[in-house]
Parts: C-alpha cells; structure tokens; sequence
C-alpha cells in the first residue's frame, strides 16, 4: 500500500534539519507502537529474515519530502532548511497484507509530526491521506524514476560497504540481489537462487542519469561517528522481473537501508 500525507507546518519560518529521514522514520515506528507494540519491536529489532542471511528488512518506506517553497534560499554551510507555511508532501509506502491497508492508514488520521534533533525542530499536521492506486506489474519491464535517494553496496572483503553509483557496472547485479533477499525473506523457501542466477532473473538498466546527485546521509543520530551512507538520486531506470518480485521492492523499497527512506520510486508513464 502506498498513501501520500500532506504536512501542515504549525508555524511559519520553521527550522527542517537536512537529514529529517531518521526522526521521520522513528515517528513512523511511533505510531506503529501505538498500535501494535508487538510489531513495532519486531521491525524495530528484527525485521524479516531471509533464509540463511543475518540480513533483515522492514519492507517500508517513504519518499523525500516535496517541499514547494522554503521561507529563504538554501546559502553555503547551512546546516538547516528554513520552511515557509506552505504544506509539504510525502509518499509512505509499505508491503502489508491488504487486510491491514486500512487500518495503517487509521494509523495516521488526525495526528501531529515533530522533526527534531538537539539543534532544529519542526511541527506539523497531518491535513490530508490520500491513498494511492495499487501498480500492477505483469512481465513486461517498467521504467522507474527515484523520488527519493537510493543505497546499493557491495561488501568488501574487510566487511564494510563499498556505496555504488548507478552508472557502475556492479550496480545491476548487487541491485538484484538485494531485491531477491528482500523477495526470499517474505515467501521462504518459495525460490532458491544464487547471485548470479538472481542477476539474470532480474535486470536493470539505467536509462536517465541526467540529473543523478550523490548525498551523503545520516541513518543515524546522537552518534559520535555520525553513521553516514552514500546515496543516489534523481535517475530513471528499468527493471525486469517477475510481478510478484518487482512488487516487493515497489512497496517495500530498493536497495539498502529503505525504513530510512531510501530507495522509494514512482512508475515513469
């Protein structure tokens, strides 16, 4: 399910922290807590599991936020974003049993969101939830376009992530494996595949790197070391795969740290 929640800013000329994914995502938990403590911990700290991986994922995501005007030009070495009054957008998405659409949604009505770390804080309302139409992918490829930043790596041999552009040669094959993880740690023992088969099962291609940025973002705070990722944006690609694969990764996200908000994209028409 994907919905799409309109921000009111309570005030005017509001302090937005650049990297407001982290406090955004753990507003989400927030209200999945309030609901459902049980599964609020389970994503929180475990996640779903793929067979024979320590890795887990959350299957959900959420896109940047479109913010039409700020109150003043972003200027060199600011660390802040200055809104105007104006409402800002945002897609949610998550891959959820149908049966729990609704009540997600519930979830959100009527409620208050405040964008904080120990330097800026920003509040708003949620003035409007508006569900989005369900994609139906059939084994055709779809053009996708991010709308928010995306993670791909691969794991070097001393174990830590080597952050890869979309325009290198290795982003197709880590891409896929990454989506079939995701796939294998919802329907296991559905599919068995190696990296290489998973590759050829699931094909990606860059199509527009026209206006392609790399930013360097913060997954988390209060932390001495300052957790940073490497991420793109602002690409299209296509991708070919199975529906019920593609349909993971549409709702749940593509690539790496997605309940960040990362790797959320819109079909291109």
């Amino acid at each position: 399910m994907r919905f799409r929640l309109t921000l009111k800013p309570l005030s005017n000329s509001q302090a937005l922290l650049f990297n407001y994914q982290h406090p955004f995502m753990a507003w989400i938990y927030g209200r999945l807590k309030d609901a459902d403590d049980a599964y609020a911990t389970f994503l929180h700290s475990r996640g779903y599991k793929a067979e024979d991986s320590r890795k887990t994922f959350k299957h959900f995501t959420f896109s940047s936020f479109q913010i039409p005007q700020l109150a003043k030009p972003i200027k060199k070495g600011d660390t802040s974003m200055l809104l105007s009054s104006e409402a800002i957008c945002v897609v949610v998405s998550f891959f959820i049993d149908k049966a729990a659409e609704d009540f997600i949604m519930g979830l959100f009505q009527n409620q208050t969101v405040s964008i904080y770390d120990a330097r800026y804080k920003a509040d708003f309302i949620i003035e409007r939830i508006e569900s989005l139409p369900n994609e139906v992918f059939d084994n055709r490829p779809v053009l996708l376009r991010t709308i928010s930043p995306m993670v791909i790596a691969e794991k070097r041999k001393d174990g830590m992530d080597e952050y890869l552009s979309p325009t290198d040669p290795r982003f197709a094959k880590y891409f896929a494996l990454n989506l079939f993880e995701k796939y294998n740690s919802v329907y296991e023992n559905d599919l068995k595949l190696d990296a290489e088969t998973a590759s050829h099962l699931i094909r990606w291609s860059l199509v527009d790197e026209s206006r392609l940025k790399s930013r360097l973002i913060s997954i988390k705070q209060n932390k001495a070391d300052g957790t940073k990722v490497r991420a793109f944006t602002n690409f299209v690609f296509e991708v070919s795969a199975p529906p019920q694969i593609l349909e993971v990764g549409f709702l749940g996200g593509f690539g790496k740290f997605c309940s960040h908000g990362m790797g959320c994209c819109e079909v291109v028409e």
